[in-house]
C-alpha cells in the first residue's frame, strides 16, 4: 500500500500557497468571481479528515503571519476551495445575527449543514455559494428566502 505522506504533503502546501494568496485575491474580486475562481481547477482528490488536516497545517503557520487575515471568512474561503478541487460538494455561506450588535458569521456546508461546527440559532443566512438553483439538488435546505442575487429580468 502506498504511503499518503507526499499527497499530504501536496495538500498541505497546496492550502499554505491558498491561504498566502487569499488577502489580495478578496481585495481584487467581487464575492461570486472569487468564490467561481475558487472552484475551479482540481487537487488529488482525498477524504474529509485529510483536507481538514491540510488546512490545519496551513493555519498553524499563517496564524504567525501579521498580514494573513485569520477570520472565519479567510478560512471558510481555503476549505470551500479546497473541499470543491477534491470533489467535494461544499457550499459558501454567509450569515448575520443580532442579538444586540450584528455579527457576521462565514462557514461552509456539506450536504446541507454545516461542516465541522456549531452554529448560532440567530444566524439567518444573507449570502451562499453556490445558489440553490445553481447547483444544489432539489430537496436541499435553503436556510433564506432568497440567499441567491437576483437574477436582472428579461
Amino acid at each position: 500500500m502506498p504511503s499518503l505522506w507526499p499527497q499530504r504533503l501536496r495538500l498541505s502546501a497546496t492550502a499554505l500557497a491558498l491561504r498566502l494568496s487569499l488577502p489580495l485575491r478578496v481585495a481584487r474580486s467581487s464575492l461570486p468571481a472569487l468564490l467561481d475562481a475558487l472552484s475551479r481547477g482540481t487537487i488529488d482528490p482525498a477524504p474529509l479528515d485529510v483536507l481538514d488536516e491540510a488546512l490545519a497545517r496551513a493555519d498553524a503557520i499563517t496564524v504567525r503571519l501579521p498580514f494573513v487575515p485569520d477570520t472565519c471568512l479567510y478560512r471558510s474561503l481555503a476549505r470551500f476551495s479546497m473541499f470543491r478541487r477534491a470533489g467535494h460538494a461544499a457550499r459558501f455561506v454567509m450569515g448575520l445575527s443580532r442579538p444586540g450588535e450584528i455579527e457576521g458569521h462565514a462557514w461552509i456546508e456539506l450536504d446541507g449543514a454545516p461542516y465541522g461546527e456549531e452554529l448560532d440559532p440567530d444566524l439567518v443566512v444573507t449570502y451562499a455559494y453556490p445558489c440553490p438553483r445553481s447547483g444544489l439538488r432539489s430537496g436541499e435546505p435553503s436556510y433564506a428566502p432568497n440567499p441567491c442575487p437576483q437574477e436582472p429580468a428579461a
